[in-house]
């Protein structure tokens, strides 16, 4: 039974060594090259945003009628607002 809690304690140590090296290795790479991970961020969402743009209007029901689409946006937007309003009430 000894054998195991050291083993664990062991394991445990070298996690967090390892927890530590790699956190401060990336957090000198995030801060010496923020210019491009927010370039490489900003290209990211437009590629998605611009993806499901494109998706949405191969389906004929919202290329033929765009304020369908608008509509259903503001819908989704309007659900999870109450459902985030919900859910920071329960958490408070």
């Amino acid at each position: 039974m000894n054998n195991e809690v050291d083993l664990l304690r062991k394991v445990e140590e070298l996690t967090a060594k390892l927890n530590q090296v790699f956190g401060e290795k990336g957090r000198h790479f995030f801060v010496r090259y923020p210019l491009t991970f927010a370039i490489l961020i900003v290209f990211g969402v437009v590629m998605v945003t611009e993806g499901i743009k494109l998706w949405l209007l191969e389906i004929p029901f919202f290329k033929d009628k765009p304020y369908m689409m608008l509509l259903g946006g503001l819908l989704v937007l309007i659900i999870t607002g109450s459902l985030y309003k919900k859910l920071r009430k329960i958490k408070e």
